[in-house]
């Protein structure tokens, strides 16, 4: 399934749609100031719930770290309200800030 579905990234409810579309099979475009800036895909070879990190290589790593210094790290209440909106059990802090970037709220 596919559907024209564009999200900005900087709008953390749409994110979370968007994420939630594309656990039910469909293929969404983030989009800033009019340009493609990423895709969001169904996960087919991973398990319920499951991203299964070992399958990422150092090239993943690198662009999620270029893109958190470019655009700012989501807080953990992001991720929080990600995981709650695709009705995820939430792994708890420990888990998110061992295996991707987060900003510190002060």
């Amino acid at each position: 399934m596919s559907e024209a579905f564009e999200v900005s990234p900087d709008d953390p409810d749409g994110v979370a749609a968007a994420i939630e579309r594309a656990s039910k099979g469909s293929r969404v475009r983030v989009v800033r100031q009019g340009h493609a800036v990423a895709d969001i895909v169904p996960i087919a070879a991973a398990g319920p719930g499951e991203l299964r990190p070992e399958r990422r290589d150092s090239r993943h790593d690198q662009v999620v770290r270029d893109h958190a210094t470019r655009f700012g790290a989501p807080t953990l209440e992001h991720y929080r309200r990600i995981y709650a909106t695709a009705g995820r059990e939430w792994p708890g802090e420990d888990h998110i800030r061992a295996h991707y970037p987060v900003a510190d709220v002060s």
